[in-house]
């Protein structure tokens, strides 16, 4: 059908079908994905986001987060206004702590959404997985 090789970029609304969240769910979810509970510990709402951020740190020999923790307040807080994440972060270009706390935040995201998503299903077995996708713009558009 194609001459030469074809990408085809698809944006997020294409994907809600599929329940994947849209670009407005996604800021929601990674805005939740960096909150954190101040305590005597930083604590993030998950422990996996701690271990990377603390790992990261520990990697560029500093001693606290508080880098870490300033990028998230700063995604948090503009994030509603932005027109997307990645947006965002191409803006905050050279912000290592914004790069490496939002893409953190994305991969998160979409993890948790891929796996009650419609692909999780079309991924598992050819058998369900047609069926799982068969009312969607996929099965056409292949």
């Amino acid at each position: 059908m194609f001459a030469k090789q074809t990408v085809f970029v698809v944006g997020a609304g294409a994907s809600a079908e599929l329940n994947l969240p849209t670009g407005q769910e996604l800021k929601k979810q990674i805005s939740a994905a960096l909150s954190y509970d101040r305590g005597y510990y930083i604590e993030f709402s998950d422990h996996r986001i701690s271990d990377a951020i603390n790992e990261d740190a520990s990697s560029r020999d500093e001693r606290n987060i508080s880098n870490y923790i300033e990028a998230c307040d700063l995604i948090r807080s503009a994030l509603p206004a932005a027109i997307s994440i990645d947006n965002f972060i191409d803006a905050h270009q050279g912000n290592h702590y914004v790069e490496f706390c939002g893409k953190l935040a994305i991969v998160k995201a979409i993890w948790e959404a891929e796996k009650s998503s419609k692909l999780s299903k079309f991924c598992g077995s050819a058998k369900q997985g047609i069926s799982s996708v068969s009312q969607t713009w996929l099965i056409p558009f292949f």
